[in-house]
């Protein structure tokens, strides 16, 4: 099989399994699960994944990527702080289409494998991490635009903020309402002055 086929058959495992582990979690999820939404032979899924934890990892590298090429975090045509209340506002448009159900994929698996997986805490870790700089770059180009006070600690707001966003999400997937999306959208500006 050729390379190209070889990624496409795997972006397609990806693809469909991520849909399935994200409705129903890790714990909720079996291989057989993950191939039938695929369409491909159980036998097929270990060509490309050794176990299911592999898959996971591969998912959640996926989803991040998705997740930090939001077009608001990326577009320069705005200022930072419209960039990045139109991240949380997309977020939560997201959810709200989605019924409130999903949450956010690696905060799910956070909550269900941090004390479970080493491999799948260590990447959960570090890709909490990573979508926290991609705030933490917002708040410093706002800075240094003058758009927030020189004396504010901008790492320590950044983790603040993504913090307070992924309560947000677990809140919304308890509710299944848009109550605590209002809620942090509304403090958010504030925080931020």
């Amino acid at each position: 099989m050729s390379d190209c086929k070889r990624e496409d058959k795997k972006d397609r495992i990806l693809d469909a399994g991520i849909k399935v582990m994200y409705l129903n979690g890790y714990n909720g999820t079996g291989v057989k699960d993950i191939v039938n939404a695929a369409g491909i032979p159980k036998g097929s899924f270990y060509n490309y994944f050794d176990s299911k934890e592999a898959f996971a990892l591969a998912a959640l590298d996926a989803m991040f990527v998705d997740t930090s090429s939001n077009n608001f975090l990326q577009s320069k045509d705005l200022p930072p702080l419209e960039r990045l209340t139109g991240f949380f506002e997309s977020g939560a448009e997201k959810a709200k289409q989605g019924g409130y159900l999903l949450g956010c994929f690696i905060g799910n698996l956070t909550q269900e494998m941090a004390d479970v997986s080493e491999p799948i805490r260590l990447k959960l870790d570090l890709l909490l991490c990573r979508l926290t700089a991609l705030i933490e770059d917002c708040l410093q180009e706002a800075q240094e635009r003058g758009d927030i006070p020189k004396d504010r600690d901008i790492k320590k707001l950044a983790q603040f903020i993504f913090n307070a966003w992924e309560g947000t999400l677990l809140r919304m997937k308890a509710a299944k309402n848009c109550n605590a999306f209002d809620s942090f959208l509304h403090e958010l500006p504030m925080l931020l002055s």
